[in-house]
């Protein structure tokens, strides 16, 4: 997976961070990861189509979904509501968006799936894109994780990868 397919979502998970929560949002590390994934205590799925394939995965840990849905509707829910589960794939759909917007600017343009959520923890996944990319994000509310596997699509005159 290259870099290029990972760096126009870093800029827009923190300006979602900022600009919903107040707060400021920062790589913690970014690694390569194996095309299977065990889900988090919620897992927002994005899928991309176009130029690029795959999908998209945020991990959010039960804490920090229930700050996130306090800060978003302005009371405190039960993270599990679907309300709260709404939310929370939200914010995948707006970083995904902002992110296929930068991606189409450079070359790619891409649609995106509405969200996906999967609850509680534990579920495998495997995915069809053999290389990801698991970027782990930490702010004052905890962590964030964003998993990218994108390939670019064989039907656009390209191999994929």
């Amino acid at each position: 997976m290259r870099q290029e397919f990972v760096n126009p979502f870093l800029g827009p998970a923190q300006m979602v961070w900022q600009k919903e929560f107040g707060v400021h949002l920062e790589v913690a590390s970014a690694e390569a990861v194996s095309y299977q994934y065990t889900t988090d205590d919620i897992t927002a799925i994005i899928g991309v189509s176009g130029k690029l394939q795959g999908n998209v995965l945020y991990g959010f840990s039960d804490s920090v979904s229930t700050e996130v849905v306090r800060r978003m509707i302005g009371e405190d829910m039960d993270a599990r509501d679907p309300m709260a589960l709404s939310a929370l794939g939200e914010i995948a759909n707006v970083i995904t968006g902002n992110a296929a917007t930068e991606l189409a600017a450079n070359g790619y343009p891409c649609d995106i799936s509405p969200p996906v959520i999967i609850e509680p923890r534990g579920s495998t996944l495997t995915s069809t894109v053999p290389r990801q990319i698991l970027v782990t994000f930490k702010s004052e509310l905890g962590l964030l994780t964003a998993r990218i596997g994108l390939s670019e699509n064989a039907r656009y005159g390209i191999k994929a990868a």
